[in-house]
């Protein structure tokens, strides 16, 4: 496949904790991997235990743009890391997607300048979770019908977030509650959306709709 001539670099970010049997090379490489199906997209996979936490400033320069997935290691994200990325993302302009329990990433809560917290969080047996497109004129919609996943963690609201600029996705959950899935910001000179979906005990970055999704957020964080 022959790559676009100028295409946008993604930095996969995750903290190699997601349980093998579903993710066999972690998070970070499942997404890379759909990302780079796209000839406009070269993703590299990095995670918390490579040099400098995986976003040293060489990674960062060459980065148009980054997908952090976190989990249980949030709290081991140093602040020089994270100052990093905060001025990656606000002064050079780099894209910064976050994902699923990425909500309570250091890098993240940094740029929103709130907490992250959610009003409830629950895994129950069998369910679902239908995401509705919200603003289907949008460029991270683009090619996204809504779409059910099968088996997730269901999210609740309140979401303690800034206002978003645009709500992209909205989920409601089988067994009760709804959330605002994809959203987007504006930080300082880089462009910012969270994707609800991913925990890591299911098959989530694996579903066509959700690689869109992300193929159509990483361009538009970048502003391709």
């Amino acid at each position: 496949m022959k790559v676009a001539d100028d295409p946008v670099h993604v930095l996969v970010w995750s903290e190699a904790t997601a349980p093998e049997d579903v993710y066999p090379n972690d998070v970070n490489a499942t997404i890379a991997e759909g990302l780079n199906d796209s000839t406009e997209v070269v993703a590299r996979a990095a995670d918390i235990d490579d040099p400098d936490q995986g976003v040293s400033e060489d990674r960062l320069a060459w980065a148009n743009a980054i997908c952090w997935w976190g989990h249980l290691r949030h709290d081991e994200v140093e602040d020089a890391t994270v100052d990093r990325v905060e001025r990656a993302v606000r002064e050079d302009g780099v894209g910064f997607v976050g994902l699923h329990s990425g909500h309570y990433a250091r890098p993240f809560t940094r740029l929103l300048g709130t907490s992250g917290d959610l009003g409830e969080v629950r895994v129950s047996e069998g369910e679902s979770e239908e995401i509705t497109v919200e603003a289907p004129d949008h460029p991270i919609a683009d090619g996204v019908e809504d779409f059910t996943l099968p088996h997730v963690e269901m999210f609740g609201e309140p979401f303690d977030i800034p206002d978003p600029e645009t709500v992209v996705l909205h989920s409601t959950f089988s067994e009760g509650g709804e959330f605002r899935s994809g959203v987007t910001f504006q930080f300082g000179e880089g462009r910012g959306f969270y994707l609800r979906p991913g925990h890591e005990e299911f098959r989530t970055y694996h579903h066509p709709s959700v690689r869109q999704v992300l193929a159509n957020a990483v361009r538009w964080v970048a502003d391709r």
